[in-house]
C-alpha cells in the first residue's frame, strides 16, 4: 500500500483534543420554542414556569400531551384503518408499529419514543427526564456552555431517533432497547445535575446557567455518553451515523514528521491495506449482529455480567469467519464519526513481513502517530530522545515507543482507543507468543484501551490467553446454531438471487431456473458454522467455467451422502471440488501438471503472476490457466493480462491439500516442492547468468 496506509483514518474530521472526541456540528440546529420566552430568574436561574407554578404545571402536562401525540401519529403512520374508524391506534391487531420518517427535531421527541421503548429499570429515568427537556430547549441565554450543552441535547435526541427510525418497533431486539435505555438513564444522571428544583406546588427545574463548571462537567458526561452509544450501536451495526451527522467539524490534519518515517513499519498488515482487503471481506449486513452487538458493549464497558476487561479474544477454528469479524470491528471503529480505531495488525502467514513480530511494534507506533497530531508529536520526540529504541526488544521497543510517551494522552480519553490484531496464530512461533505476552502484560493495560484479537485455539497460544483474568474470551464455534444458520442463510439467498446469478454468469445464465428456498436452505445447513463453506460453495455453484449452476448446486447438495466420513466437512467440499475440476480424460496427465503448478503456488514466499509462474516452471501460460480453470472456487485469480495472479482463497484450503486426510492423488508434500522449486531457481539461473551480464566495460 501507499505511504498513507494506516488503520486510524486520517485527522480530518478529529477534534484539537484527542480526549474530547465527539464531533459536532458548527451549525447544529437548536430546538426551537413555542409560546412566549421564558422569563429570567435571580441568581443566573432559568426556570420555564409562569407567573404561578399552577398555569406552569398545566404548560407542562399540555406539552407532554402534544408530545405524546405526536410521537402516536409517527408510530402509528402505515397502519391500516379499522373499517368504519378513523385514526388506527397502537393496539389494532394485524397493525404496524414501523416508525415513519421524522425530522431531526427536538430532543422531547425522542426521548418520548424512548420512553414507550425501553424495558424496566430505565422507563423511570426516561419519564423523570422529560420533565426537565423543555428547561434546556426554551432557555435563552447566549452563554458558549449552554450553546454547547443544547446541541449535545439536539444529538442525543437524534441518534435515539437514527436508530429507530423506519423500524418496527415490535421487532427492537433487547439489546437496542437496553442501549437506549442506558442512554437515557445516563442523560438523567447528567442533567439532574446541571438543575434545580425549585417547588411551589409542583416540582419544576431550573437550568443553573452560571455555573460555568457544572455546565462543563455535564457537557463532557453528554459527550461520553454520546459517543458509547455511537460505538456500540454502530459497531453492532444498528446505527448510521452518516445520516445523523450532515457535517463533522474539519481539523488541521497531521503535520509530516521525517522523525516518524524510521519507524519500520509493515503497511501491508493494516486492515484498510491492498494486502488485507482483497482477501478478507466484512460480515454480510444483518450477519452476526448478535456477536458485534457484544463487542461493541465490551468496548463501552456495557457488558451484562459487569465483566469488562481491556482484552477481548475471539478464536475458532479455521473458516469460522474470525476474520471477517475482524475487518468488521476495524472498519467500523474507524468510522470518522466515532474515530476509535488506534491501530491494527493482520499476520498472514502468506507474507514474510506479516508473520513475525519484526514490523509489530512499529507499526502499532506509526499508525498511532497518525491517528492524532498529539501522539504523533510524543512519538516523533520519543524516537528523537531515545533512537536506539527503535532496535531493541519487542517490550522495549512498546515500552519506549508507545506506553510511556502516550500515557498521559491516553489518560485523557474520554472513550476508549481500539486496537484490533488478526490471526495471531498465522505468526511464526516464538514470534506468537512472544507478541501474544507483549498483548497480555503490556498493550492491553494501556489507559483507556481495549484490544479486539482473533486466533486459531493453538494450543501454545491458547495455554497462555486461557488462563489469564484480563480476557473476555469468546470461542466462535459456541455460538447457537440457530443464529449461524440464520446468518449464512441470508449469505446463501442474497448470493444466489437471480441478480447476482445473472452478473456473475451474463448471457449463459437461463432465468427460467433459480434455486428454490428449499435447496438454499439445504445448503446453509451443509455449511453448519463455516462461513467459507458457504463462500466456497457459492463459488463453486456459480463458476464460469462450468456454466451450469443448476447441475453444479444439484451435486452439491448430494455431497453429505458420499464424502469419505474421515474427511471434515470443509475437507469434504474441498475434495469434491478437486475430484469435479479433474478430467475424464487424460486424468493422469493433469494430476501431474496440477501438483507442479499448485505446489509452486503453494510452496512461494511471494505470489508470482502466470507469466513469471509459466517462465520459472518452463510452462505455458494456456496450460497453468487450463489446469486451474475449474478451481476458482478455491484458487482466485486476481488481476488481469500479464499480471493474472492465483492466490488460495483460504488459508484452510493448505492445510487440507497438504493434510495426511487428503488423499495421496491430490496431495502436496511441501518438502518435495520446496526442492523443486530450488531446482527451478537454479535452471533459471543456469539459462540467463552469464559472464559480464552488466556489459560493464
Amino acid at each position: 500500500m501507499a505511504e498513507s496506509t494506516h488503520s486510524g483514518g486520517d485527522n480530518r474530521g478529529l477534534p484539537d483534543n484527542p480526549e474530547r472526541n465527539t464531533p459536532i456540528p458548527s451549525r447544529a440546529a437548536t430546538p426551537g420554542t413555542d409560546g412566549s420566552q421564558p422569563p429570567g430568574t435571580s441568581k443566573g436561574f432559568r426556570a420555564w414556569v409562569g407567573k404561578k407554578y399552577d398555569k406552569g404545571k398545566a404548560k407542562v402536562e399540555r406539552g407532554m400531551d402534544k408530545a405524546d401525540k405526536r410521537v402516536k401519529s409517527l408510530l402509528d403512520r402505515g397502519k391500516p384503518k379499522n373499517e368504519g374508524e378513523g385514526e388506527a391506534t397502537p393496539q389494532d391487531a394485524g397493525g404496524s408499529s414501523k416508525v415513519g420518517a421524522i425530522a431531526m427535531g427536538t430532543f422531547r421527541t425522542a426521548l418520548v419514543i424512548a420512553a414507550t421503548l425501553v424495558p424496566e429499570p430505565f422507563k423511570g429515568p426516561a419519564e423523570a427526564l422529560l420533565k426537565v427537556v423543555d428547561v434546556i430547549e426554551k432557555v435563552d441565554s447566549n452563554k458558549e456552555e449552554v450553546e454547547i450543552l443544547k446541541k449535545r441535547c439536539h444529538l442525543l435526541g437524534s441518534s435515539i431517533v437514527g436508530v429507530v427510525q423506519g423500524k418496527d418497533t415490535k421487532l427492537l431486539s433487547k439489546d437496542l432497547r437496553d442501549s437506549i435505555g442506558r442512554l437515557v438513564a445516563g442523560i438523567w444522571a447528567t442533567l439532574e445535575t446541571a438543575n434545580k428544583e425549585k417547588s411551589t406546588g409542583f416540582t419544576a427545574y431550573v437550568l443553573v446557567e452560571e455555573d460555568v463548571e457544572v455546565l462543563k462537567k455535564a457537557n463532557k458526561s453528554l459527550d461520553e455518553l454520546l459517543h458509547c452509544f455511537w460505538i456500540e450501536n454502530h459497531i453492532a451495526g444498528t446505527i448510521v451515523l452518516a445520516d445523523i451527522l450532515s457535517a463533522v467539524q474539519d481539523q488541521a490534519g497531521n503535520s509530516e514528521n521525517s522523525t516518524l518515517d524510521r519507524l519500520k513499519r509493515v503497511p501491508g498488515a493494516a486492515y484498510d491495506s491492498q494486502a488485507v482487503a482483497a482477501r478478507i471481506m466484512p460480515c454480510f449486513e444483518g450477519t452476526r449482529s448478535t456477536l458485534l452487538a457484544n463487542v461493541g458493549r465490551w468496548m463501552i464497558g456495557a457488558t451484562a455480567d459487569g465483566h469488562n476487561p481491556p482484552l477481548y479474544i475471539l478464536d475458532g477454528i479455521a473458516g469460522i469467519g474470525k476474520s471477517t469479524v475482524a475487518i468488521t470491528v476495524a472498519q467500523r471503529a474507524s468510522d470518522p464519526t466515532i474515530n476509535c480505531l488506534g491501530a491494527t495488525f493482520f499476520f498472514s502467514r502468506d507474507q514474510e513481513d506479516r508473520k513475525t513480530s519484526l514490523g509489530f511494534v512499529h507499526t502499532i507506533a506509526y499508525q498511532l502517530a497518525r491517528y492524532h497530531a498529539s501522539y504523533g508529536k510524543a512519538i516523533a520526540a520519543a524516537i528523537t530522545s531515545n533512537p536506539e529504541a527503535l532496535d531493541k526488544v519487542l517490550s522495549q521497543q512498546f515500552s519506549l515507543l508507545v506506553a510511556k510517551p502516550l500515557d498521559s494522552l491516553l489518560r485523557q480519553r474520554a472513550t476508549p482507543l481500539v486496537l484490533v490484531f488478526d490471526a495471531l496464530d498465522e505468526c511464526v512461533e516464538p514470534d506468537a507468543s512472544a507478541v501474544l505476552t507483549l498483548i497480555i502484560s503490556s498493550i492491553s493495560q494501556l489507559p483507556n484501551v481495549k484490544v479486539f484479537l482473533t486466533s486459531r485455539p493453538e494450543l501454545g497460544l491458547r495455554s497462555k490467553y486461557m488462563g489469564t483474568p484480563n480476557a473476555n474470551i469468546f470461542h466462535l464455534q459456541e455460538i447457537e446454531d440457530l443464529i449461524v444458520e440464520h446468518d449464512i442463510s441470508l449469505y446463501v439467498n442474497y448470493c444466489l438471487s437471480p441478480p447476482k446469478i445473472q452478473e456473475a454468469l451474463g448471457d449463459s445464465y437461463d432465468t427460467c431456473w433459480q434455486p428454490t428456498a428449499e435447496d438454499k436452505a439445504k445448503l446453509a445447513k451443509l455449511s453448519g458454522k463455516l462461513f467459507i463453506y458457504a463462500s466456497t460453495a457459492v463459488k463453486f455453484v456459480l463458476d464460469k467455467q462450468h456454466l451450469n449452476p443448476k447441475r453444479q448446486l444439484a451435486s452439491l447438495l448430494d455431497l453429505e451422502s458420499h464424502s469419505p466420513h474421515s474427511l471434515s466437512k470443509l475437507g469434504g467440499l474441498y475434495l469434491y471440488v478437486l475430484e469435479s475440476a479433474k478430467p475424464d480424460e487424460n486424468a493422469v496427465n493433469w494430476l501431474s501438471q496440477f501438483k507442479m503448478i499448485v505446489g509452486a503456488i503453494l510452496v512461494l514466499q511471494t505470489p508470482l503472476s502466470v507469466m513469471a509462474l509459466a517462465s520459472l516452471l518452463v510452462e505455458e501460460q494456456g496450460a497453468i490457466k487450463s489446469t486451474l480453470g475449474n478451481l476458482h472456487s478455491i484458487l482466485a485469480p486476481l488481476g488481469e493480462g500479464s499480471a493474472l495472479t492465483y492466490k488460495v482463497h483460504h488459508k484452510s484450503f493448505p492445510d487440507f491439500i497438504t493434510g495426511s486426510s487428503c488423499p495421496l492423488e491430490f496431495q502436496i508434500v511441501e518438502q518435495e516442492h520446496h526442492l523443486n522449486l530450488a531446482k527451478y531457481c537454479l535452471q533459471v539461473m543456469n539459462r540467463q547468468l552469464k559472464f559480464n551480464i552488466c556489459q560493464e566495460a
